[in-house]
């Protein structure tokens, strides 16, 4: 090579002798320059731009998704913790409730009880007054009875004064 270099005039020469144009070398590198500025302005610029707002998007999405699963998971505690209070508060009410309907149940069985009683009580006194009322009319009857009696064996034989003396005594007999 250097046998190459020291033969021509300029340093650069030797490429001509390899079939290097220098012209159509240079205008060849601008067209690539000019092409390669197009491309990056209108064709990779737009292209990274794009790229770089689709991965802020994915980022973003990832970011949204990451709070909506933590949001979700807090929202499913608090509903856990409401449903657990709901069941307890079930539960309360429903013992609150059996509570209550046992009350009514005694209260009412204790009613019926008293009611029960009344009835009894009234029954018995009434009987105890029919008793009494049917004692009283045969009383009264048998001291018609015993006074017509009396006054048939002994009507001949008393005076009239005597007679309402004896029904007076009679009367007085059958009281005791």
């Amino acid at each position: 090579m250097q046998t190459i270099l020291a033969a021509s005039d300029s340093p650069l020469n030797f490429l001509s002798e390899f079939g290097v144009e220098w012209p159509l070398l240079v205008s060849q590198g601008l067209s690539f320059a000019i092409v390669a500025a197009a491309l990056y302005y209108f064709v990779f610029r737009p292209v990274i731009k794009a790229s770089d707002a689709r991965k802020a998007e994915i980022e973003k999405g990832l970011e949204d998704a990451k709070r909506a699963a933590e949001a979700l998971a807090e929202a499913q505690k608090k509903a856990d913790e409401k449903l657990n209070q709901a069941i307890a508060e079930s539960a309360e009410v429903l013992k609150q409730a059996r509570q209550e309907a046992k009350a009514a149940i005694d209260g009412a069985v204790a009613q019926a009880q008293a009611k029960a009683e009344e009835v009894r009580a009234k029954a018995e006194q009434e009987i105890e007054n029919q008793r009494k009322k049917m004692r009283q009319e045969l009383k009264d009857e048998l001291a018609q009875l015993a006074a017509k009696a009396a006054a048939k064996a002994v009507e001949d034989v008393l005076t009239d004064a005597q007679r309402s003396k004896l029904a007076e005594q009679a009367a007085k007999e059958l009281e005791i």
